[in-house]
């Protein structure tokens, strides 16, 4: 169980790997900012797995699985559709400011991934607390990291298949809960 568990909070968090990149490449992100981002990760992910543990005691208990590995491949192909649709697209980066507000609004806007990502897990039975403390850990090392090395040109390229990389973890996470 605990593999399903690293893959659900890396495939939920990865984009916070490539926002650590890009806000890096522009300078230092506070280690508060970090926390905060972090924290919304953490709790979005407890509260998705807490709203699907109380969904799987409704559900007959042989098709939440078949359920779970659903939504995990549906969020899989949705971020591959995104990454397909915004290949074209050019990007104009804003320079953010990294106020306490800027940290709560980008904690928000990345728990959403971390929300129906835990929603799923709970679907499966992973453990909340240890799962949402996991995915804070993975959100917080990912733009710590992120924003230490992301001023490396080469890193730029990840940034730019983040969404690939996390949609095909999100399957491989369907594949693992369906036949594993």
């Amino acid at each position: 169980m605990i593999w399903h568990i690293l893959i659900l909070v890396i495939a939920s968090n990865l984009d916070d790997l490539a926002v650590g990149f890009s806000l890096g490449m522009r300078g230092k992100i506070p280690l508060k900012v970090i926390f905060i981002i972090a924290i919304f990760s953490g709790l979005t992910m407890g509260t998705g797995l807490y709203f699907g543990d109380v969904i799987a005691g409704v559900i007959p208990e042989h098709l939440l699985f078949y359920l779970a590995s659903f939504v995990f491949l549906a969020i899989g192909l949705w971020f591959l559709w995104d990454a397909r649709k915004s290949k074209g697209e050019e990007t104009h980066e804003k320079k953010l400011d990294l106020s306490l507000k800027a940290a709560v609004i980008l904690g928000i806007a990345l728990g959403i991934d971390s929300l129906a990502a835990g929603f799923s897990g709970g679907l499966a039975g992973f453990p909340i607390l240890l799962s949402s403390f996991l995915a804070f850990a993975t959100s917080f090392l990912f733009i710590w990291a992120g924003s230490k090395f992301g001023h490396l040109v080469a890193l730029n390229v990840f940034k730019n298949h983040a969404s690939s990389i996390s949609g095909w973890l999100f399957i491989a996470l369907a594949l693992f809960i369906l036949f594993i």
